[in-house]
């Protein structure tokens, strides 16, 4: 399922699968909450304090104790700035943790995910996932809810303070509790909607660049570079205005809560004066207090605009990484593998239906075998479904129905330290990593020997060219073929790919046009290699061949066509027999191109 189209997540359950995250830290938490506490009441001494100095001493003239009184006040104010430094402090320290869990779990979750999850999900969205996202609940524990969380002490003790030096004028100032209830719900709610449109279309931001930065050179052949930057243009607007929607609404709260604010602080100080109100013992002194806290009160209010961006961006950030850990991983049961189905080995389909899409089957009832030492060539022309079988193969997908079988066993349930050495596989899509050759051959696992690897690379042709590297296995590379790594050709990509899947000697091994992009003499030479050391090793090897002459080299050749074999035989039988393989050999032989021609 698409991310983009995924159902939205309830914000109780986000909640509380962050509070699930961060209960590791509960003990830190708990201290936090109780800094919280304090600092909230500690922020109630100077309003008590300047009531104290202006009706016993101001009002009568009265020096003595004002100093201590004065002492007192910077204290109070010394004591909070010094306990919101610590809390400051905690609440990063235990937002960096958090962090740290929520990115080794997505990245797990991210690697068990089946490929059907990432046939569907733009890679760019899924970045901006792992990113961006991320990014925004460090912000929000370390800004936002930390802030929100000390506003929310501070107004539930400002508001007891206020009672209890004068209910009469807690009363006169409820009056601007409902609407500032309404404003703040109904900015809520469209500050919430303003970020999760953020969120989406960063996403699809990011997915438009990492596209274009990956196809510059297609780009750049076609001279289609005004069109990308006009695209992307457009996809910044989206950006643009999803972002001026929310700061809109951030932008108009903090305003209207002050003009409420204001009115609230004129009335009492209206009222502060009535004759009616001297009977309750209002003081200058107490009239003052309660305004300072009063604002203390409002003040929170007021910044909750800023802070609840802050939190709705997190939670819309949230959502999205909630909506990948919640993706149902990939079902995989490992059994160890069984040495008489092993005996039987090579590779069988049985029946096999296949599709990526509902009710659009790419395989229809595919049924084949390749025994131990054979090699098997598949020919089609292109979305034959040959590269699907070669997946399913792999144990990257689960067929519809029927069965296939890699050295006797189900290859999604070959256990992990055996896989390698029962199944290797060289894709149609090349992928290099950021390292060494060696890391590139080996994937850095430490328990493969360099001899090993020495001998698979002779084997496909690629310890010529490693040796002629300036520091040969360990010269390195700049991943998929772009950085500050030495860059490979395809041909030596393609060579690369072959010696790692050769490492581990698999008892199967998949070539998916595995040298398309490999020059005549180097594929002859690896044929030959095939033919002599890894056939004979009784490895069964399945080629999906998109020269003929690959396919004249096998022992048996499977002509598939919509998902179906049409014919099957050895090379020379289906050349004599005048069927499709034999047009697919005149048309190669008249310089066509037979795999697109339909």
């Amino acid at each position: 399922m698409a991310a983009s189209s995924a159902a939205a997540i309830p914000t109780k359950r986000i909640v509380t699968e962050l509070f699930a995250m961060v209960k590791p830290w509960r003990k830190w938490l708990i201290l936090i909450a109780f800094l919280v506490l304090a600092t909230s009441l500690l922020e109630l001494v100077p309003p008590l304090l300047i009531r104290s100095i202006i009706d016993n001493h101001l009002t009568v003239a009265r020096r003595e104790g004002l100093l201590s009184l004065a002492l007192l006040y910077l204290a109070a104010t010394a004591s909070v700035q010094a306990i919101t430094a610590s809390n400051g402090y905690l609440v990063a320290t235990v937002a960096q943790k958090l962090l740290y869990t929520i990115r080794v779990r997505l990245f797990s979750h991210l690697q068990r995910l089946p490929m059907t999850y990432y046939d569907h999900t733009p890679l760019g969205d899924i970045i901006s996932r792992a990113t961006a996202d991320v990014e925004t609940i460090d912000v929000v524990f370390t800004s936002g809810v930390s802030t929100l969380v000390a506003n929310l002490f501070r107004l539930v003790t400002v508001a007891i303070a206020m009672l209890i030096m004068s209910p009469i004028l807690s009363i006169a100032a409820v009056i601007v509790v409902p609407p500032l209830a309404i404003i703040t719900r109904y900015f809520q709610v469209r500050i919430r909607q303003a970020e999760q449109a953020n969120r989406r279309a960063i996403g699809l931001m990011n997915t438009h660049l990492q596209e274009s930065l990956r196809g510059m050179e297609v780009i750049q052949s076609f001279r289609k570079e005004n069109a990308f930057i006009t695209r992307f243009r457009h996809v910044l607007r989206a950006v643009l205005n999803a972002n001026n929607s929310s700061t809109k609404f951030s932008a108009l709260y903090p305003p209207v809560t002050a003009i409420l604010s204001a009115l609230a602080v004129a009335f009492l100080l209206w009222a502060g004066t009535r004759d009616f109100l001297a009977g309750f013992g209002i003081s200058v002194g107490t009239l003052t207090a309660f305004v300072l806290l009063l604002q203390q009160f409002i003040a929170p209010v007021t910044a909750l605009g800023d802070e609840w961006q802050t939190v709705q961006g997190a939670l819309s950030g949230a959502e999205r990484i909630l909506s990948v850990l919640t993706e149902p991983p990939d079902e995989v049961t490992e059994k160890p593998m069984d040495g008489k189905a092993k005996d039987n080995g090579g590779i069988v389909c049985q029946d096999v239906v296949f599709g990526y899409l509902p009710d659009q089957p790419v395989l229809q009832g595919m049924s084949l075998r390749v025994e131990p030492g054979e090699h098997v060539a598949l020919v089609g022309r292109t979305g034959a479904g040959k590269t699907s079988l070669v997946h399913l193969l792999a144990g990257l997908y689960v067929p519809w129905s029927g069965s296939v079988t890699a050295a006797g066993q189900d290859p999604r349930s070959i256990p992990v330290d055996e896989r390698r050495s029962v199944v290797g596989v060289v894709p149609q899509v090349l992928h290099l990593f950021s390292g060494t050759v060696l890391d590139n051959l080996t994937l850095k696992d430490p328990s493969v020997h360099e001899s090993a690897v020495k001998e698979a690379a002779t084997l496909s042709g690629a310890d010529a060219f490693i040796m002629g590297l300036p520091q040969g296995y360990q010269t390195k590379l700049s991943g998929v073929g772009r950085g500050s790594g030495t860059q490979l050709s395809s041909g030596q990509q393609q060579l690369l790919a072959l010696a790692r899947a050769l490492v581990w000697k698999p008892e199967v091994l998949l070539l998916d046009e595995a040298t398309s992009s490999v020059d005549g003499a180097s594929e002859a030479a690896l044929r030959s290699s095939i033919r002599e050391r890894v056939l004979k090793s009784g490895t069964a090897v399945l080629t999906v061949a998109h020269r003929l002459s690959t396919a004249c080299e096998a022992d048996r050749v499977i002509v598939i066509e919509a998902g179906r074999i049409i014919e099957e035989g050895s090379p020379a039988e289906l050349a004599q027999r005048g069927g499709r393989f034999a047009a697919l050999l005149e048309l190669e032989a008249a310089g066509w191109d037979w795999r697109t021609i339909s």
